[in-house]
């Protein structure tokens, strides 16, 4: 039994099946709920010179940053409701390679014995162009993963 997995946790279905799954199938003592969120400023600093999007306010970012803590925290509800202990934590990240890293990174930090993400089902084609965090998760990764399917997969 793993004492402690990271969940990634991005308010979707797959990712409430994650959930379900590391407290009802894996029998984990705690469990860090993870969500990555991307500033606005990521965003900004990508698109070109003219016509450029502008930068977020301040208050904009502080904004992108609660709803981002509001996810992690429905995650832990959840998390907790099924059983297990669980903390929040958000990171900051954008694109599929810096939210698989901040997964791993935090695996790393708290030496959690498993990290656990659903999967999106894409589809083959759409996940090639777009790329997979489950995927860079399991390709990245120094530690143990679980990909947990949807019900469709």
């Amino acid at each position: 039994m793993p004492r402690l997995v990271v969940i990634g946790y991005d308010g979707s279905h797959d990712a409430d099946l994650a959930v379900d799954f590391a407290a009802a199938k894996l029998g984990a003592e705690t469990a860090r709920v993870v969500t990555v969120w991307e500033t606005g400023l990521a965003a900004a600093e990508v698109a070109p010179a003219l016509g450029a999007p502008r930068p977020p306010s301040p208050e904009e970012e502080a904004r992108f940053e609660e709803a981002a803590r509001q996810t992690a925290d429905s995650g832990v509800e959840r998390a907790v409701a099924a059983g297990l202990s669980a903390e929040p934590e958000i990171v900051r990240g954008s694109g599929v390679g810096e939210i698989a890293r901040a997964l791993l990174d935090v695996a790393e930090q708290h030496d959690a014995d498993l990290v656990v993400v659903g999967r999106r089902g894409m589809g083959r084609i759409r996940s090639v162009v777009l790329g997979s965090v489950s995927d860079a998760v399991v390709r990245d990764g120094r530690r143990p993963v679980l990909v947990v399917p949807g019900p469709t997969d």
